[in-house]
C-alpha cells in the first residue's frame, strides 16, 4: 500500500539578520564567496511563477513508502541558493539536511532549472541569497 506524500514549501524567504535601516546592505557568502544583498527590495521570482516552480516540485518527487520515512510521517528541510543579478542560480546548498539524500538531489536540480527573474535594490539587479523551507508530511 501506499501511502501519499505531501509537500509544503512556505512562502519564499530570503536570509536577513535583524531590521536593519540600510538599503543593499551586503554580506558575503561563505560557500561561494559572492556578495549578496541581506534586503532586496525586491526578491527573485522564478520566471514561470511561483505556482509553476511548486508544480515541478510535487512533479519531480515521487517518494514510495520506505524503511527510511516509515515511522516518520514527517520530514523537513531547507534548501538554499543564490540567485545572481543575472538571474543564474548558483551556490546550491542544503541548509537544514533530510535523511532523505536523493529527494534533496531532486529538489537541488528543480531549482538549479529553474529560470530567475533578478532581485532588484537601488533599481540595479542584485545577487541574493535565497531560502526555502520545506515540510514533508505522508497522509494518514
Amino acid at each position: 500500500m501506499k501511502n501519499i506524500l505531501y509537500i509544503f514549501i512556505f512562502s519564499f524567504s530570503v536570509v536577513t539578520y535583524g531590521q536593519e535601516s540600510l538599503k543593499c546592505n551586503v554580506i558575503l557568502d561563505s560557500l561561494t564567496n559572492v556578495k549578496v544583498c541581506k534586503n532586496p527590495e525586491k526578491l527573485p521570482e522564478p520566471k514561470n511563477g511561483k505556482n509553476r516552480l511548486m508544480k515541478e516540485f510535487v512533479k519531480q518527487i515521487k517518494i514510495e513508502t520506505t524503511a527510511n520515512i516509515e515511522g516518520r510521517p514527517e520530514e523537513k528541510l531547507i534548501i538554499g541558493f543564490i540567485v545572481c543579478g543575472d538571474g543564474q542560480v548558483i551556490g546550491e546548498r542544503i541548509i537544514m539536511e533530510s535523511p532523505l539524500e536523493e529527494l534533496e538531489e531532486k529538489l537541488l536540480k528543480v531549482i538549479s532549472e529553474t529560470k530567475w527573474a533578478s532581485g532588484f535594490c537601488d533599481n540595479e539587479a542584485v545577487n541574493v541569497l535565497m531560502e526555502y523551507p520545506i515540510r514533508l508530511r505522508l497522509a494518514e
